[in-house]
């Protein structure tokens, strides 16, 4: 009886560990899309850059893809500094699972208003899922490692 006492005890120690420690990743995650978010307001793909891992994967919802933190960078240079340089994105409060203790999967609903299309012509609003594959970092930082933009219907 002694021993499942003591069993009971610390595996409820180790539950409330690991619980805490999702609190603290699931808080960490959602900063990440608040810094995403915040990026992309400030029309800054250096910043937006920043939310991804150093080896990450990006394809828009065209198709269009770019890898790693540099190459994606570059990639939002014009969508950040022209087509959407007085746009503003709304993201939902992100839908987070996560599948390991260093791996989660984001769903967030976006809506971006504001771009102009490359002959000039205001775009309409436009309605996006971004999902996310994130990772936590040997830095313990989370970061984007793939992410998939799909358009939604208006």
């Amino acid at each position: 009886m002694k021993n499942l006492v003591v069993s009971l005890t610390v595996l409820m120690l180790s539950l409330s560990t690991v619980f805490a420690q999702s609190a603290a990743d699931q808080k960490a995650v959602e900063s990440l899309v608040t810094q995403f978010g915040q990026a992309f307001n400030a029309h800054d793909p250096k910043a937006f850059a920043a939310a991804f891992a150093e080896d990450a994967d990006f394809t828009n919802w065209l198709g269009q893809s770019a890898h790693g933190r540099s190459e994606i960078e570059q990639f939002h240079v014009p969508v950040l500094t022209v087509m959407y340089k007085n746009g503003v994105q709304q993201l939902t409060p992100p839908r987070i699972r996560f599948l390991s203790p260093t791996i989660a999967v984001v769903d967030i609903c976006s809506e971006v208003k504001g771009g102009v299309s490359p002959d000039g012509n205001q775009l309409p609003l436009l309605k996006f899922l971004l999902n996310w594959t994130v990772t936590k970092e040997p830095n313990e930082q989370w970061l984007i490692k793939v992410m998939h933009n799909a358009r939604l219907p208006e």
